[in-house]
């Protein structure tokens, strides 16, 4: 089996290379620190798994999980998110984009053999970690309560918010007023039912409305 990784932690990448080319069924173990650099190479290696972390300087998780469905099946790449995001949001989001597994980082290696295994053998089952699964079932019995209904607009404006962009820099990329850009503003933190700006980041992240590409 080949295998990819993308992560941009690199001792934690080198360590879990070590650990899987332990296993027979393991052919090689190929680490990237860019998706970019991934994808240059995704032709020439034909990997069957891909494992990858969501929070990346470069693509998130979600969007590289899109980008290889545009070419790769569930069948012909096995997708594997290995990730400190537990959100139910994004896990759901990873899933709908194409994952075939989702397992937090605080998995141990027998787990992680366990879910590239399962995937790997399932064309048409789901792996989620064991640590993921009452978030998952909390967040279906619960997830009437809450609810944003925001409109393109108002998703694009949130997006630039929590990318750190000023009210300013906005205006000039929207081609909008300040003014405008205020009033929309206003209606999206009553939406989100925040008063602050660091309240309205904190909770587009905390439900999967934005993935910061620089967390750690």
């Amino acid at each position: 089996m080949k295998i990819c990784l993308i992560d941009d932690h690199q001792l934690l990448s080198e360590l879990l290379k070590i650990s899987l080319t332990d296993f027979e069924f393991v052919e090689s173990v190929n680490i990237y620190n860019q998706a970019d650099k991934f994808f240059a190479h995704l032709d020439t290696l034909k990997p069957n798994v891909l494992i990858l972390d969501m929070l990346m300087p470069d693509m998130n998780g979600v969007e590289i999980i899109r980008k290889c469905r545009k070419t790769r099946s569930k069948t012909d790449l096995k997708i594997l998110v290995l990730s400190t995001i537990t959100n139910p949001n994004t896990i759901k989001e990873a899933f709908k984009m194409g994952a075939n597994g989702y397992i937090c980082k605080d998995a141990s290696i027998e787990e992680l053999v366990t879910a590239i295994q399962f995937i790997n053998e399932f064309d048409r089952k789901s792996y989620i970690g064991e640590s993921l699964k009452e978030i998952l079932v909390q967040s279906q019995l619960f997830e009437d309560t809450v609810s944003f209904t925001l409109s393109p607009r108002e998703k694009e404006l949130l997006h630039h918010v929590c990318s750190g962009k000023t009210v300013k820099e906005i205006a000039l990329i929207l081609d909008l007023s300040a003014n405008t850009i205020q009033s929309y503003m206003r209606q999206l933190m009553y939406k989100m039912d925040v008063n602050r700006m660091p309240d309205l980041i904190l909770k587009a992240i905390e439900y999967g409305l934005f993935l910061p590409n620089s967390m750690a």
